[in-house]
């Protein structure tokens, strides 16, 4: 498959490749009680989605909705925009309540997706780096470190072997 690391990414509804972050869009929802964050997706900005205007959105119609684009969320600008949601620093919120997500396992998929060299693509083959020891006894750092997934993708993305053949 062979994605440009961040700058491509796969679309979490159709599945095709998001060529740029200008063609892309950040999706998630905002619980009103609790005001706690969920449900990102990164899906193909409405002009760009292979299925047509609107075709990839999965929250638009809800109430709860909030988005942005991509490009917004890429590079040192977007990590400074996605760390409020971890925390909004002592100057906005002196009492510290904790961060504005209801699942941080979920949103740290999104981060790493985001902003790690290479997990995009590497993400496809986890499973069967996993299932066959590809990771050892990898340390949590070294699992995510931009050569680690560089070498899962090269062993694995051959033109014999697609994800679909897993």
């Amino acid at each position: 498959m062979k994605l440009k690391p961040l700058e491509e990414f796969l679309c979490d509804s159709c599945g095709e490749v998001i060529r740029t972050p200008a063609e892309g869009w950040l999706e998630w929802l905002e619980d009103p009680a609790s005001l706690k964050d969920y449900g990102f997706r990164i899906v193909h900005h409405s002009l760009s989605s292979p299925r047509g205007p609107g075709g990839c959105y999965q929250h638009s119609h809800r109430p709860e909705s909030q988005n942005l684009h991509l490009n917004e969320f890429t590079g040192p600008e977007g990590f400074a925009r996605l760390l409020p949601f971890l925390d909004v620093g002592p100057y906005h919120s002196p009492a510290y309540s904790g961060p504005t997500v209801r699942d941080m396992r979920e949103f740290t998929e999104i981060l790493r997706r985001l902003e790690i060299p290479y997990y995009e693509e590497a993400r496809i083959w986890w499973d069967k780096a996993l299932s066959e020891g590809f990771f050892g006894d990898a340390n949590p750092v070294w699992m995510y470190h931009p050569v680690t997934l560089k070498a899962l993708i090269d062993r694995y993305d051959t033109e014999k072997m697609t994800p679909d053949r897993r």
